[in-house]
This record gives C-alpha cells, structure tokens and sequence, in this order.
C-alpha cells in the first residue's frame, strides 16, 4: 500500500510545472525474508536526464546490486529517470532506507522489515562464527559462516572469497547432522597484511534446492594492530614450535630442524639458517632450506632446515642448542622456542681406522700380559677343586707333585711362597711312608686351605 501510494504520489507531482523535479523510491512490498531481495525502482522526473543515485547510506545494512537505468520522455517535456535496484538485507530486523538526493530532489526514508529465512520450522538464517576483533599484522586467524540447510537435498553455493589486506586461505567445509539438511559450515583462514581498521565480509553465499536464497551478510569489524618496529620483518608472527632430527640424505648424516608455525612463515626465518650453520662449524650455504608448506586442514605452516654433520661429533650429553625467536600473536611480545640437536658418533673414516688398528694392539698386548698370569690361576683352580676330590693322602701327594712337575714334596714345598708348606709336605710324606691312621686325608687338606699351594 505505501508502494503504491508513493508511486501515485510520484506520478502526481510529474504533472507539476517541469521546473519541479521530483524524486520516487518506488518499493513493491516493505518486507522481505532474509535471502530475498527487494525490487526498487528509483524513479526521477527533472528537465535534464541525472545519473546514478548515491546508495552509500544503504549499504550498511544492504547489500546493493544495481541492475539497470532507463530514461524516458514524458507528454510534460520532462526526462524520467528510472534505475532498478536490488537490496538484499545483510541482518534480520527493522532497517531504514535513508533519504537520497538526485539532481536536487529528495525522496525517503523508508522502514523495511527483515524476517528470518525459516521452512517447516527450520531457521536457514546465516550467522557468523566467532572470529578475534583485534589481531596482530602478520597473524593467522579463522572467520567462518554457519548456515542450516532447509532441506537435505540443498546445496550452498559460494562465491570467490575476496577480503581486502588480508591472505586468504579457503578451509574444508564441515557438514554437521542436524534438523531438516543439517548445518553447513564454511571458513576461511586470513593473515593480516595491512593494519588499522577493517571491515571483513564473507563472500556472497547461495542455499539452493528446495527454493533459491542468496546471503549477504553484514561485514565484522577488525582491527589490525602494527608490529613493533624494532622487529625485522622475517620474524615469524604466531605460536612458532621448533623440532630437532638426525636424517640421512644420499647415505650422509643431516641434521634436520622443522619450523612449524600456527600460521604463516615468512621465506626464510630470521637466524635459523646462521645458527644450524654455527652448530654444525659450517658456511650458511651449507644450510638448505626448503620451502613453506601449507597444512590448510591443521591451519600450519611448516619449514625444513638442513645442514651435514660435522665430521667430529661425539655420541655423549646434549646437543646444540637452537633458540628461535618470534612474536607471540597471544601474549603480544617476542617469546622463544627452543631445542636441543641429536648426538651420534662421527668420525671421519680414515681416523676410524687408525683407531681400530690401536685397539688390536693394545688387545694384543694385553691378551700377551695376561696370558701367564691366567694359566696360572686357572692350573691352581684345578689343583684346588682336584685336593678337594682327593680321597686319601696318597691321592693329595700325587696332584701337588704333578702341579709343577715337582720331583718330590720337599721340592715342592720350597717353591710355594708360604714357609709352613715344609710342615706340611713332611707331615704329608709321614701320613704316606708311615703306619696307617697316623694322618687321615680331611685332617691334610684342612692344612692345605692355610698353606694355599699354588
């Protein structure tokens, strides 16, 4: 009715004298469900043909596709303007359509209603995910839509993502069942390029199927804060990990070190290739550095650093130190991640095999020192076990004679080193050459046990 009533109003006033121009926002209907849009003609009646309406005062709470312009002459004399234009609401609610102004003709405000796009029931109305409102330059964070499909066999449509001084990185959509198609998530990783103060909106998304919706929603404000100025520019901006391995690369022993950063990493980080260079006592073009790899699921970035080992290294206590520095987007100043490299035994081959050739020399010198020295232990543990087996005197005097090749017990007795074996080989003869019973044999080896022959 008040479409209708503006349009009469407008054709009214096109009869007025030609010096009166007149201005018509002519509007079908004053309320629409979210993912509609409205029709609007804007309608000029002057003495000249004008261009183009200034819509900038609507496009905060609709997003403005201007579709066509048309001019016309009427009986008056005058030159109808006529300019279509669709809006399509970017939030559910009462909005307003400000006055605008062309060739010195006024026309609005107009009230507009903005309902939820709901079916059977199920709310389709697009929301934003929680996203930060102020991050860092250089920081990674993620900003995503969630939608409710309004029926299973619904499909979502989405244009290309444009976001103006950030890095864009388009995630995996994620589908959760729920009520009616269940819920379609999408998101977008962005880094932050350019600081001061933004307006971020998703892309233009379409629900199709059971119906046709087209969503576009009302842009988030984020505020990019400057990096200190202190810091250059290839220090990694996140939360930086650093990890530390022994690899072999064409059958040669690397050291690895793998940079992974929550977001993105600069082409070279600042340091790493100097101090793997000094850790391993070689040039800085011995370092190899491969390049920034993207995880878009696990939303990482990840760099490799590789360096030979030295030729001397010993296997023993820690490793080289790495200390890296970056610029914690959380807490908001530098931090430092560490870790330690892996030991191994190095040796060049040459000294190896000196070392090896000094080490059969020295087993052979001492194989060559011992060998008497065991001979004789391991004789006297035979002696000993066999006094311990011997069944009588006899027995006893026969092995301590054959231990040493002794021609008699009083020879035997002036080679041990202990002076009471001459008691004991004449009390050992006497228990031989004397009547028997005199000595028994466990009395003789008791003896023996103090004396120790050898």
């Amino acid at each position: 009715m008040v479409s209708r009533v503006l349009v009469l109003t407008g054709l009214l006033l096109a009869s007025l004298p030609a010096a009166a121009a007149v201005l018509a926002i002519v509007v079908d209907e004053l309320q629409v469900e979210m993912g509609k849009y409205l029709d609007v003609r804007i309608v000029y009646d002057g003495e000249v043909s004008v261009g183009r309406a200034d819509l900038r005062q609507w496009a905060d709470d609709f997003f403005v596709d201007r579709r066509d312009t048309a001019s016309e002459s009427l009986v008056s004399g005058e030159i109808r303007t006529t300019e279509r234009v669709r809006l399509y609401p970017r939030d559910v609610g009462d909005w307003v359509l400000e006055r605008i102004a062309v060739g010195g003709a006024v026309a609005g405000p107009l009230r507009v209603e903005v309902t939820p796009t709901v079916r059977d029931g199920i709310d389709g109305t697009p929301r934003w995910l929680p996203a930060p409102q102020q991050v860092w330059q250089g920081q990674s964070f993620e900003v995503g839509v969630e939608l409710v499909l309004l029926h299973p066999s619904n499909q979502i449509a989405v244009e290309e993502p444009e976001f103006a001084g950030f890095d864009v990185q388009t995630l995996p959509r994620e589908q959760v069942a729920g009520p009616g198609g269940g819920q379609v998530r999408l998101r977008w990783r962005l880094t932050a390029r350019e600081k001061g103060d933004h307006q971020i909106a998703p892309p233009a998304m379409e629900q199709r199927g059971r119906g046709r919706w087209r969503f576009h929603l009302r842009p988030r404000a984020v505020q990019v804060l400057p990096l200190p100025s202190y810091l250059p520019p290839s220090v990694p901006v996140g939360k930086v990990t650093l990890h530390a391995e022994m690899t072999e690369v064409e059958g040669e022993p690397h050291w690895q070190v793998s940079v992974l950063n929550r977001g993105q990493l600069p082409e070279s980080v600042y340091g790493m290739r100097s101090m793997l260079a000094a850790a391993a006592g070689s040039s800085v073009d011995a370092v190899s550095v491969s390049s920034v790899e993207l995880d878009v699921a696990a939303g990482t970035s990840v760099q490799r650093y590789r360096v030979p080992v030295p030729a001397w290294l010993a296997g023993w206590g820690t490793g080289p130190q790495l200390e890296l520095r970056y610029f914690d987007a959380d807490q908001g100043r530098l931090a430092t991640s560490q870790a330690r490299l892996p030991l191994m035994w190095r040796v060049p081959p040459p000294f190896v095999y000196v070392l090896l050739a000094i080490a059969v020399v020295m087993l052979a010198t001492v194989v060559k020192v011992l060998h008497r020295p065991a001979r004789r232990w391991l004789s006297i543990w035979h002696l000993r076990r066999s006094l311990r087996g011997a069944a009588d005197v006899h027995a006893i005097r026969r092995l301590l004679l054959d231990s040493g090749g002794h021609v008699s017990l009083s020879a035997w007795a002036a080679a041990q080193p202990d002076g009471a074996a001459v008691d004991l080989a004449e009390r050992i003869n006497a228990a031989c050459f004397s009547p028997p019973g005199s000595q028994d044999a466990a009395t003789l080896r008791e003896a023996l046990r103090v004396v120790r022959p050898v």
